[in-house]
């Protein structure tokens, strides 16, 4: 299967998990031989608190990574000068976050220019398909090594609404191969389109 015996953390909020959307993807990855983990986030977080959380799973991921390259026995104590790996997190391959607004795609930015990215980081730019989005952060995130995208674009307005705004979307259909692509290195193309045809 697609993404067979792959740990991936899906970062959620409450509302989130109620979007039959999002829980139809949740259930392909599981089907594509995933094995899952929901990770919830507090919308009204601090970003101190956003900050711990996020770097308790890229630095599990760093403790994983290090362990492979020097073959140390899992479970073993850490010695002086060494990072313990994250208690709150299985060790994770992959990591999906749905920023569901502007201020925590600006806190994804910040962090991921400040921290080194141990795992895959795939966001879905579906920020409420409210019509205004921050494209400058979207576009320094694409540039960032390590960052994937699940393609996304405009709604093709009806013609009564072309004054309008266009609603941007992403291709959460898309989910799971984008999860396949950026487990190998590379963002599944295209990233975006003019005029997606979906629903609207």
């Amino acid at each position: 299967m697609l993404l067979q015996g792959k740990k991936i953390g899906f970062a959620l909020t409450m509302i989130q998990l109620g979007n039959i959307t999002i829980l139809e993807e949740i259930e392909k990855i599981m089907i594509a031989g995933a094995e899952l983990s929901i990770i919830l986030l507090d919308p009204k977080a601090k970003e101190e608190a956003l900050l711990e959380r996020f770097q308790n799973i890229f630095q599990a991921a760093g403790a994983k990574i290090r362990q492979k390259k020097t073959l140390k026995p899992p479970g073993r104590a850490a010695k002086a000068g060494e990072m313990p790996p994250a208690k709150t997190y299985p060790f994770l391959d992959l990591l999906i976050v749905v920023p569901d607004s502007a201020a925590l795609l600006s806190f994804l930015e910040q962090f991921v220019a400040e921290n080194c990215l141990n795992l895959p980081l795939v966001l879905v730019t579906s920020l409420g398909n409210k019509p205004v989005l921050p494209w400058g952060q979207i576009s320094a995130l694409m540039k960032k090594e390590g960052v994937f995208f699940v393609p996304f674009g405009p709604i093709e307005l009806k013609p009564e609404k072309k004054g309008e705004q266009a609603l941007i979307f992403s291709r959460m259909d898309l989910l799971t191969e984008t999860c396949a692509a950026a487990l190998e290195g590379h963002q599944l193309e295209p990233s975006a389109w003019e005029n997606l045809s979906l629903p609207h």
